[in-house]
């Protein structure tokens, strides 16, 4: 075993795991995030938590299930009793960074500084450089002393990106495909950039006596969908692939998915995704891939900076995403209660040399509370009680038998009025909702679309039951292990 590794823990906020050229994708240009999937290994069924930015993000930084550390939608920050990964890493000598966007508390509201409402000891963190979806923070203080020019423009985004979020269905912009806005800054100003530039500069201060922890956390391809020139052209609308959609599709389905169709869900993004062509649903697709182009080019920078330094082989990069995005597939937008494999699935990368294996491919079920558990791993760390994650280092070491029979996401938003657990094994996934007579259930053999709801057909009547109680069986084995128990009485 190498020396304990400098760890890169990147993320993009909103990244569908098949947006990716290593998942298969063979339109979008992803070749440095290809490269570190080449150069290490790929997990192909990696499971979120939660299919929103706070809680997903929350159980990567604690190993815990939404329901436990408390995070169970956005709005609702982070407890300061939580015992979180850099806060570990720290106490074990490493120095920790947060680097990007956090969202371990609110940000709807914008903010001059996201960590003014951070508890005191920063999460871990060592080094803060914050920003956020309405470009505030470090990010736009750092670019008016580089260019007023784009310092007004990204102003203005901002400020446009909150101004559309707080209104209602009948006051948001529909003069084009929702939130579609190519921009006019200077690519080495964009936030992509300033993160990348950040996390170099760490690359750069670094030691050979004390490793680092970084988390790198890209804003995109998070809507506002608006990367600038030339990834704003880099796509041709008319050229890329039709969202995935079936006719009729949603009439099985719960009621909420119908609602959101038309604009009367209960998310901040509330649009009639019905009067969309086909070129206006290419062209939101071909902005996003400009995003995650322009997040590859810096993700490409960062790893050059590693060669330069000569760390390249001390680093251990993990790369994922907190969650993915419908992307027009099933007629519907952004994100929400629709546990479809495109918003719960996850691209998982991991890349040390010389310890995690050269271009292997697992098809273990793995989950985003491993990500903790992984890192303590290889960093030589335990991880702390109340950690409810598994190291996936087994796997990579070579054993086929460690990782889950079925990944468990929840979804609890009394604003949709709905408690949601869902399960997802190789060949089945379920959907339960609290309460409620409906729910779901697909063959994720036989129907990889996840277009046929199986819910009330009799011919799956015992698998169903079967699902249910390894629903049960999954939600009582996440049950809370906190407070250590240090007494019999």
């Amino acid at each position: 075993m190498n020396k304990r590794p400098n760890i890169i823990l990147m993320m993009a906020d909103q990244l569908r795991f098949d947006a990716l050229g290593c998942y298969g994708n063979n339109q979008i240009h992803t070749p440095n995030i290809d490269s570190i999937a080449l150069n290490g290994s790929t997990f192909d069924n990696h499971f979120v938590q939660n299919p929103v930015c706070s809680p997903s993000r929350c159980s990567i930084l604690t190993g815990r299930y939404p329901k436990n550390h408390g995070t169970r939608d956005n709005g609702i920050p982070l407890r300061d009793s939580e015992i979180c990964l850099p806060e570990v890493l720290r106490d074990n000598g490493y120095l920790t960074a947060a680097i990007g966007k956090m969202h371990f508390t609110t940000q709807f509201v914008p903010k001059e500084n996201e960590e003014d409402d951070w508890p005191e000891d920063n999460y871990g963190f060592d080094i803060v450089h914050t920003t956020c979806d309405c470009k505030t923070g470090e990010y736009l203080t750092w670019l008016k002393e580089k260019s007023e020019k784009d310092y007004e423009i990204v102003k203005m985004q901002g400020e446009r990106k909150a101004k559309e979020d707080r209104a209602s269905a009948a006051d948001k912009d529909l003069s084009g495909p929702p939130q579609v806005y190519p921009s006019d800054i200077n690519p080495k100003y964009h936030q992509s950039a300033w993160i990348a530039d950040r996390m170099i500069d760490l690359i750069n201060e670094s030691t050979p006596d004390q490793p680092f922890f970084a988390l790198c956390s890209f804003v995109d391809p998070h809507h506002p969908f608006d990367p600038p020139a030339p990834y704003s052209t880099m796509y041709d609308p008319d050229k890329l692939a039709l969202p995935v959609r079936q006719d009729g599709e949603l009439d099985d389905k719960p009621p909420h998915f119908r609602r959101h169709r038309v604009g009367q869900g209960c998310s901040n993004e509330k649009y009639d995704y019905r009067r969309l062509t086909d070129h206006e649903w290419g062209e939101v697709k071909a902005a996003y891939y400009g995003m995650i182009s322009l997040i590859d080019e810096n993700v490409g920078r960062i790893l050059q900076a590693l060669r330069d330094k000569g760390i390249e082989n001390d680093t251990l990069i993990l790369f994922t995403n907190d969650h993915g995005e419908l992307l027009g597939d099933h007629g519907l937008l952004f994100k929400g209660p629709f546990h479809y494999d495109c918003l719960i699935k996850a691209p998982m990368i991991l890349s040390w040399p010389g310890v995690i294996p050269k271009g292997s491919r697992y098809k273990q079920i793995t989950e985003h509370v491993d990500l903790m558990p992984t890192l303590l791993d290889f960093a030589g760390v335990r991880a702390p009680h109340g950690v409810q994650g598994m190291s996936m280092a087994p796997i990579l070491r070579g054993d086929g038998g460690a990782g889950r029979e079925y990944a468990l996401t929840e979804f609890t938003c009394y604003d949709w009025g709905l408690n949601v657990k869902t399960i997802t094994g190789r060949h089945y996934k379920l959907t339960y909702y609290a309460g409620e007579t409906f729910g779901e259930l697909y063959d994720r053999d036989r129907d990889p679309n996840e277009f046929k709801n199986l819910w009330d057909d009799p011919d799956y009547a015992e698998i169903k039951q079967s699902l249910l109680r390894r629903l049960l069986d999954r939600v009582i084995e996440t049950e809370d292990t906190l407070p250590l128990r240090i007494g019999k009485y």
